[in-house]
């Protein structure tokens, strides 16, 4: 759905001389806020870690180059189906001067990537794309490589370049060292230079030009690998028992309604949530319907043709700001013509095509690291606790108890 003028909007509008096009490219300052973070439980977390996360300041959380001349690059945005995977290929292919086939990206594995925070449309581009990150990482990578190439070659810098994952000498091309032969193997053991100048955009042959998706192919021929299909030695299966409404408590729940059942394990009750494990998967969706749980249903929710109003009138929200140009009030003031008007947009589902999925389990390690994967955008918002037994959970919850998996419905490891 393209979001409209509402009629009162373009009347305005109308009524002042200017149309949408004319009025959003002369506006001269601009608040963008949303008051719906503890509607949506992310208050603390908006406030703790902010949208993009802690990231990371070695060069090493973000490039590698393998002994073959390979980039091993890392990232904390994930793939949502915007095609930002093939993007940010492109990127490190484009900045390090190296064939699209020889980038390796691993997106928001949280045992090697930096915490990105969450990928959220178009917001990624932004922090992966412009001077900081992502982008910053691979000029940083370059021009690192291009002093080691330089002394390698027995040249000053500026008589070098970077072409095909090599070194050269601009005056004579076939002196030439690949970049594993200078690090391959090796940590560069760098920060970020602030100072490391990216490409300019009139030198790019990767990055602007259209290039088919390249996590496609293996998603039309069934290679691709989704949670939902993983599965690991002695796996059991988990089914949430979901409360009839929002913010219902638990009652009680009747164990023996389902004493006996086929595949039973056992029914999981802590506080509020209600879950079942059973040894295969459709044994666990018949338990969790059998199963008698007794709920007190929540607050009311409000009705849907009021909801705008409940939202004005609710004051205990927290205004998130995402953009203030903070000299707005002084630019009404002065403007010859102000005009006011509402906008409303419908509510839509920020949910997968599958069903939620989670898979948690243990590491072979002395650690005895927990891992757990699930397809999400917030993968360094998520932990596994204490799980006695590999789960799977289907579909998971984000108030799952500690015997499943507590999480954001990411993926991470936790040591």
């Amino acid at each position: 759905m393209t979001p409209r003028l509402t009629p009162d909007a373009r009347a305005a509008l109308g009524s002042a001389g200017l149309s949408r096009r004319r009025f959003l490219h002369g506006s001269g300052a601009m608040v963008v806020a949303f008051a719906a973070a503890r509607h949506a439980g992310l208050d603390s977390l908006v406030s703790a870690q902010g949208i993009n996360g802690r990231s990371a300041t070695a060069l090493d959380a973000w490039i590698a180059i393998t002994a073959d001349s390979r980039v091993l690059a890392y990232t904390g945005k994930c793939e949502l189906g915007q095609g930002l995977y093939t993007a940010q290929v492109q990127l490190v292919a484009e900045e390090l001067d190296v064939p699209l086939s020889r980038v390796v990206l691993t997106m928001c594995d949280t045992s090697t990537t930096p915490d990105q925070g969450t990928t959220s449309g178009a917001q990624s581009h932004p922090a992966n794309f412009n001077r900081a990150n992502l982008a910053l990482a691979c000029a940083t990578a370059r021009e690192a490589l291009v002093r080691l190439g330089a002394d390698r070659l027995g040249v000053p810098a500026a008589a070098v370049a970077t072409a095909d994952g090599t070194v050269f000498v601009t005056a004579s091309p076939s002196r030439r060292v690949p970049y594993g032969d200078l690090v391959g193997g090796r940590k560069f053991m760098l920060n970020l230079d602030a100072a490391a100048r990216r490409k300019p955009p009139a030198d790019w042959k990767v990055l602007g030009t259209p290039v088919p998706r390249l996590d496609l192919p293996a998603m039309v021929t069934a290679q691709l690998e989704y949670v939902h299909n993983v599965r690991v030695p002695g796996m059991l299966h988990g089914r949430v028992v979901r409360p009839p409404g929002v913010g219902a408590t638990l009652v009680g729940v009747d164990d023996a309604s389902v004493r006996g059942m086929a595949g039973l394990v056992r029914v999981v009750v802590r506080k509020n949530f209600v879950g079942v494990v059973a040894e295969k998967p459709f044994q666990a969706i018949q338990i969790a319907e059998k199963l008698r749980v007794s709920w007190a249903p929540g607050p009311a929710i409000p009705s849907q043709a009021a909801y705008y109003d409940h939202l004005r009138r609710d004051r205990a929200s927290r205004d998130t700001y995402l953009l203030d140009s903070g000299d707005v009030e002084q630019l009404l003031r002065g403007a010859r013509t102000v005009v006011s008007a509402t906008y409303l947009h419908p509510f839509h589902m920020h949910g997968s095509v599958g069903s939620s999925c989670a898979v948690a389990g243990s590491c072979a390690t002395k650690s005895n690291a927990k891992t757990a994967a699930t397809p999400n955008a917030k993968p360094a918002n998520a932990y596994v606790v204490s799980c006695p037994s590999t789960l799977i959970l289907s579909p998971s919850t984000r108030r799952a108890d500690a015997t499943f998996l507590n999480s954001w419905d990411a993926h991470r490891r936790a040591r």
